[in-house]
């Protein structure tokens, strides 16, 4: 499906949501990387390291960002098979891909609805 500009804008508007910010800023790139990941559905791949230091490759399909305490993308995860949110400070290298993936067709509140 090809999106015009304001269409990407909008998605992205609806998909990105900013709190309080108390820890150190994200590249600037990643963000915008992840960005145009959510508004291009390209698929994107991840080292991700978990709470316990655990590191595992993981390839994603962003869906949406949000920022509390720290920035968090959720993205279906094709190795969970499920949503999962992912701390963009715990991504330790990314690399968005030119594979596309077939958008999700919900709103960002209904994924809260959903699956919260």
């Amino acid at each position: 499906m090809n999106y015009n500009v304001k269409d990407r804008v909008n998605l992205l508007s609806e998909r990105t949501i900013s709190g309080a910010n108390h820890e150190k800023l994200i590249n600037s790139n990643t963000l915008s990387d992840l960005q145009l990941a959510i508004t291009n559905l390209n698929l994107t791949e991840i080292d991700y390291t978990n709470e316990n230091g655990k590191s595992t490759k993981r390839m994603i399909e962003p869906f949406a960002l949000i920022r509390t305490e720290n920035w968090l993308l959720i993205a279906w995860c094709r190795l969970r098979k499920e949503f999962r949110f992912f701390r963009l400070d715990r991504i330790t290298k990314m690399q968005v891909l030119s594979e596309k993936f077939e958008q999700h067709r919900m709103t960002l509140q209904e994924y809260f609805d959903k699956f919260h």
